[in-house]
């Protein structure tokens, strides 16, 4: 009967440990709708990335929360937006991260991969950076326009084993509708400066014809008659 009793207080252990873990998965299912639902109403960019960092950070408690987006000549990840104090002061000196070569945001930005370093201690890619001393693991997972990496999402911890491989998948889906909501505004400022430009061309465009047509019309001569007006070459004597 002892055996018996503890193989139930067991279980029932284990059941309820099962249960708290799908509790807590559910709210962090629930967190990235509720986080996808903000940042797809952002519009201006740098908008849009404060919001992501800063909401990502408040639901879920992470110590530092970053955004990089890949330069045009993709060489670098140029961090972008950040929550923590030490992202600040690295938003100010325009941090940036060599594209497959240097930390983990590198790594990801390079092969297109997610990586954890569930120690940063011992994890050889992790790049040791002064303005985060706090870190001990370290999520980033990249963002997705159709092929092309256009940055990653780096997600820091204060606590060693803080990310573990289903977080891959959570965040994942968070990091695909921060990319396409990134890729949305870039191509909305595309179109945007595209219109302006041609508004421009065009406004440039009138002016020029409006005023080849006062330049031809100074030397314009028109006869009127019964049948209307009508334009000529004709000299015309002055009226005395």
């Amino acid at each position: 009967i002892t055996e018996l009793e503890a193989r139930v207080d067991e279980r029932t252990r284990e059941l309820v440990k099962q249960n708290e873990a799908l509790v807590f998965r559910s709210r962090q299912l629930q967190t990235v709708s509720d986080v996808a639902r903000g940042v797809a109403t952002a519009q201006a960019l740098e908008a849009l990335l404060i919001s992501v960092t800063q909401l990502i950070s408040e639901r879920f408690g992470f110590y530092h929360v970053g955004i990089f987006l890949v330069d045009d000549r993709n060489e670098y990840a140029v961090l972008r937006a950040a929550n923590s104090e030490g992202g600040r002061r690295m938003l100010a000196r325009q941090h940036k991260l060599k594209v497959g070569q240097v930390g983990i945001v590198g790594f990801v930005t390079g092969k297109g991969q997610p990586r954890i370093a569930t120690d940063v201690g011992e994890d050889a890619v992790f790049f040791n950076n002064p303005d985060l001393p706090l870190t001990r693991s370290e999520m980033a997972l990249p963002l997705r326009a159709g092929n092309r990496i256009i940055g990653a999402l780096d997600v820091q911890s204060t606590e060693s084993d803080a990310f573990q491989p289903e977080d891959v998948e959570l965040f994942g889906i968070l990091s695909d509708q921060v990319a396409i909501a990134i890729q949305n505004n870039l191509l909305y400022d595309e179109t945007r400066r595209a219109l302006d430009e041609s508004q421009r061309l065009y406004r440039q465009y009138l002016q020029q014809e409006w005023s080849s047509e006062q330049t031809e019309r100074r030397h314009n001569r028109f006869i009127y008659s019964q049948l209307g007006t009508a334009p000529s070459d004709q000299d015309v004597p002055e009226i005395s």
